[in-house]
């Protein structure tokens, strides 16, 4: 197979060819769905990861994805690179993989907006997740971010006036720092993205609304609620996006999906529950998912959060639309969102409070940051530029993209890596139900046949307990099918049965105290009784909730 390289970022047609490639060269484990089209007619394509035996939907599931932002090519790259891990694993013939996979499906979709990526590739200036068509009646004016002078990046401008508020380091000459009473107003300058000014009146500085404002991160069921921040936007409704609006009806489609993870860039972090406080997850599933992040992160130097009150921006306006919040909530599904990629680790700095960093960063660790990766080639120092509109400025900046929104490229393997061993861990949490007949003489042409399902994975059949609660999971019943020979004296044809614990969930209950150690109320196994008579062919079909659905036979 062709892995996905470690040290590159591939764009939009590079992924696109790389995913029907694997598709076609390997159809016994590799599957490719285009589960919608984008707005300029991209596919949203689902790589689904298992025997390829028709039945992959039928067996526990962990969903993989990135790029729900445009600018995380990082999460992108990595989702790519462990559906590649793992299916380098397959065609090898790894034993635990190939017994993994067989039992269980992985669904990885590496970019969600792919529109939006590849226009970044192009050195479009940022945008959050896809370009978006302007309402009727949408009006701009102010600011527009753009490349003016043509060299295929969009970096910072400056101009000096004395009703500016930076003042240029001394020392580090890209940072700006904020202007004091005490500097000469003919040192003061105002900065902002390189780019023009639409509808411009010739005299006022100000910026324009985001041309393509929209997060798909807030276009999610979860909490929907009208958003705005740093010039962003949820959508008009919920999934009002049809990037949004596809992937949460793959995993609506897929119900035996049991976890899951979302990439994102960047300070190095796993995301987790509660994500507001009155959060409809309840304690038992919030430290349950806290308890596996911990496990998916070791060794990786990630730190969990739980995303309220940790990693919010303002505790008082809790964040609404989020997809891995959806997931638990919507489908009772464990899933999170992770940050990769720590820039201020990279550069030798202790990560700040993130959410303050963004409403209110401290001077002296946003100096550092851009002092280390200034000192990179791929910098740009401040250059005079003659422009259109403005006259004399200056251009220059660091490459932001490949220094803090994602890794440079030689810290990319590492971090890729990361992502790997996050996923593969998380996708080894599923639940595993084995399941056994047995069929024992109890008189003379009668026999007992009892039905034992036991789960062995971490997860419970139900995922969280909130898949039970919404009733977005399948439930645990089983079916007997006695053929023609045989008469049921006991016991009825079809039986449902209580979801199984998995082992973590007993971490969060019994287990939970090894001073004061206890049992479960409900228990890994689940067993079903019949007594039949006669002699002949009997099948017992299962459904064990998101442990999947299997069936077994036995002669009487």
């Amino acid at each position: 197979m062709t892995p996905w390289p470690l040290d590159a970022y591939l764009d939009w047609p590079a992924l696109e060819a790389w995913c029907r490639d694997i598709a076609a060269a390997h159809p016994e484990w590799v599957v490719l769905t285009e589960i919608g089209r984008t707005l300029q007619d991209r596919p949203i394509l689902l790589l689904t990861l298992g025997a390829n035996d028709g039945a992959q939907d039928e067996r526990p599931g962990f969903w993989l994805d990135g790029g729900t932002h445009a600018a995380e090519w990082a999460g992108i790259m990595a989702a790519a690179h462990t559906a590649s891990t793992w299916l380098a694993a397959l065609v090898a013939g790894a034993p635990a993989e190939v017994a993994w996979f067989k039992r269980h499906t992985a669904y990885v979709v590496p970019c969600i907006c792919p529109d939006g990526f590849q226009a970044m590739m192009e050195g479009a200036p940022y945008l959050r997740s896809t370009p978006t068509p302007p309402g009727p009646g949408s009006h701009r004016d102010g600011l527009d971010p753009t490349d003016v002078d043509g060299d295929g990046a969009v970096r910072w401008m400056r101009w000096f006036d004395p009703a500016g508020p930076f003042v240029a380091d001394a020392d580090v000459p890209l940072f700006l720092r904020a202007r004091t009473v005490d500097d000469d107003p003919e040192q003061a300058c105002f900065a902002c993205p390189e780019g023009e000014f639409v509808h411009w009146d010739g005299q006022r500085w100000t910026e324009a609304p985001l041309k393509d404002g929209l997060d798909l991160n807030r276009n999610f069921a979860a909490h929907w609620a009208p958003f705005t921040m740093f010039g962003m936007d949820g959508g008009s409704f919920p999934l009002s996006a049809v990037e949004s609006r596809a992937i949460t009806e793959a995993v609506a489609a897929r119900p035996f999906i049991a976890a899951a993870l979302t990439n994102h860039t960047y300070t190095g972090a796993l995301l987790t529950q509660p994500y507001r406080a009155d959060s409809p997850i309840g304690d038992a599933d919030q430290r349950l998912m806290e308890a596996l992040g911990r496990d998916a992160v070791k060794g990786t130097g990630y730190t969990v959060f739980r995303v309220h009150p940790e990693f919010t921006y303002d505790a008082s306006q809790p964040i609404t639309g989020v997809w891995a919040d959806s997931l638990a909530g919507t489908f009772g599904v464990p899933g999170y969102t992770l940050e990769l990629w720590n820039p201020f680790e990279f550069a030798g700095l202790d990560r700040p409070n993130v959410a303050e960093f963004f409403r209110s960063p401290e001077p002296a660790v946003v100096r550092k940051l851009i002092a280390f990766y200034a000192d990179r080639p791929d910098a740009t120092p401040w250059r005079s530029f003659d422009h259109p509109q403005l006259g004399p400025v200056e251009l220059g900046g660091i490459d932001y993209m490949r220094t803090i929104r994602n890794p440079p490229l030689e810290a990319l393997p590492a971090e890729l890596g990361r992502g790997f061993t996050v996923a593969d861990r998380l996708r080894r949490a599923l639940p595993d139900v084995q399941a056994r007949l047995e069929c024992t003489a109890v008189a003379a042409g009668l026999t007992e046949v009892v039905l034992v399902l036991e789960n062995r994975g971490y997860l419970s059949t139900s995922a969280l307990a909130r898949g039970e609660r919404v009733k977005a999971c399948p439930g645990v019943a089983v079916t007997l099918d006695p053929g023609e020979d045989l008469d049921v004296v006991q016991g009825a044809l079809a039986q449902g049965l209580p979801h199984l614990d998995g082992w973590g969930t007993l971490q969060t209950s019994g287990a939970a105290h090894p001073v004061y150690p206890g049992l479960p109320a409900r228990g890994h196994r689940a067993v079903a009784r019949w007594w039949v008579r006669g002699e002949g062919r009997l099948v017992v079909r299962y459904t064990a909730g998101r442990g999947g659905m299997g069936e077994l036979e036995a002669e009487i």
